[in-house]
């Protein structure tokens, strides 16, 4: 076995990404260019090898080169396809001279606790390839720390540093995950991305459609209280989950309603505390079951329904959140007007208070973030985010980080019908509702008109992002009023 394992450590490879991640701060740029490495295996697809590695590992890339283990060439590599969701990507080598003599890593079986592991990769403190061994300690539905999404992942007790993230963790000569974290307070815990995720990602890229994991869409409560199952009409042998909330345009909108309590899914019972079978004798969370399936799938679902059975049917769709989680190879969104800068609220933007944003963002903010769901009312938080100072906005220039309620009286569903309130209006004033109850008032025709100054004191080339500009036209100079 260890023989067969030595030829498989000549498809381990190093990963070298130059990357220009955007500035949340000031959304028209970038930081500018950084430096980073990564590891990644050889495998098989249906279009012929390629490497698989982390998504964070090439995120915001610009450019990537890959080295093999024993070589010292590093051939340019293209990003086929990627999830940050589940933070895996795959790699395309133009010149198929990268992969004589590569063995590639076959796909094994989700591990037994207990089994031992082998993880390779190109951590720090070295420049050539390293090997760790260790034991699965757990295996459980748990937040990818690159998009906060909940997916299965083994946690191993090998030693696992900065450079590893997208290498093969092997048991035996097979690939049955791919390292991707840490956690920071403790040593030796360290996590793979599992099996049935990777297949997941790997199927739907076979298949030509983007990798997407589905999920319920609902904020839901453990049902352990004998008296609140007795209330709710339970049998003692059912087990079950109380919906709490339920986000717009989520798999469940539509379909449950607050206070169903949810019994089985597939066909599958899930316990008072939320959780499914996974194999004989183990458990995981129920959003591992409904995660997998792929999105546009029906799903099945046993609900109780003012004490009464019912079979259920849902369309599966991707997460529906009012706070976007951390997104790459996108550019923020933003619009300005006035010297307004209007963005819709992301993680992104709460981590550029620093490494514990959460203590150091407004705390408004924060609170959202954590707390609120989508609702017709509103799909995206809307902020004032800064002002760029001009004689326009003068007395306004202090105020930042703002929630946004209104636009001449109009409630503010989302950044761009906030947009289009602002480019629709016709009186001679924009008023803007703040949620604190403060009001901001700008001379619409000097905004339109001094617009093009302000951008060039401030080297911005366009008033909004490019998702905005393709949809909405400029803004319009209101009508003169005649006289009658």
């Amino acid at each position: 076995m260890k023989h067969t394992l030595t030829r498989k450590l000549q498809s381990v490879v190093k990963v070298l990404t130059v990357s220009d991640a955007p500035d949340y701060e000031q959304p028209w740029q970038s930081h500018g260019p950084t430096n980073s490495t990564g590891s990644g295996g050889v495998i098989l697809t249906k279009r012929g090898l390629r490497v698989i590695t982390n998504g964070h590992v090439v995120q915001n890339q610009v450019f990537v080169e890959l080295r093999r283990f024993g070589a010292s060439r590093k051939y340019v590599a293209e990003v086929e396809g990627v999830s940050h969701e589940c933070d895996l990507a795959l790699l395309r080598v133009p010149k198929e001279e990268f992969f004589e003599g590569a063995e590639p890593i076959e796909l094994g079986t989700l591990p037994l606790l207990g089994d031992t592991v082998t993880v390779c990769g190109y951590p720090i403190g070295g420049d050539r390839l390293s090997l760790t061994q260790g034991v699965v300690s757990r295996i459980e539905v748990s937040a990818y720390a690159h998009s906060q999404r909940p997916l299965l992942s083994v946690q191993i007790d090998a030693a696992v540093n900065a450079g590893n993230s997208g290498g093969p963790v092997f048991k035996g000569d097979k690939l049955i995950g791919v390292a991707f974290q840490a956690l920071d307070e403790s040593q030796n815990i360290a996590y793979a991305i599992s099996l049935p995720v990777i297949e997941h990602f790997l199927d739907d890229l076979d298949a030509g459609r983007p990798v997407t994991f589905a999920s319920l869409g609902v904020i839901w409560q453990r049902l352990e209280s004998d008296s609140h199952r007795k209330a709710l009409g339970l049998k003692r042998s059912d087990g079950g989950i109380l919906v709490v909330r339920i986000a717009f345009h989520g798999t469940a909108w539509g379909v449950l309603q607050e206070g169903d309590v949810l019994l089985a899914i597939d066909g599958e019972p899930v316990a008072s505390d939320g959780t499914v079978p996974l194999r004989p004798g183990e458990l995981v969370d129920h959003s591992h079951r409904v995660a997998l399936r792929d999105v546009g799938d029906e799903l099945d679902l046993t609900i109780l329904r003012d004490k009464k059975r019912m079979n259920v049917k849902a369309p599966l769709r991707r997460p529906s959140l009012l706070v976007p989680e951390d997104q790459y190879d996108i550019k923020p969104t933003y619009y300005i007007f006035g010297g307004m800068l209007f963005a819709p609220l992301t993680r992104d933007y709460l981590k550029s208070w620093g490494h514990e944003w959460w203590k150091s963002a407004p705390n408004e903010l924060v609170s959202i973030y954590e707390n609120q769901i989508r609702t017709p009312e509103r799909q995206d938080v809307v902020i004032l985010q800064k002002v760029l100072a001009d004689k326009v906005n003068q007395g306004y220039h202090e105020y930042e980080n703002h929630v946004v309620s209104q636009i001449d009286g109009i409630p503010i569903k989302s950044i761009r019908h906030l947009v289009e309130v602002v480019e629709g209006g016709t009186d001679s004033f924009i008023r803007i509702g703040l949620a604190d109850g403060q009001r901001i008032v700008l001379d619409r025709a000097r905004a339109i008109a001094n617009l093009p100054a302000i951008l060039d004191r401030y080297n911005v080339r366009h008033d909004r992002s490019a998702d905005l500009r393709r949809a909405i036209k400029p803004a319009a100079a209101p009508r003169k009023k005649k006289k009658i």
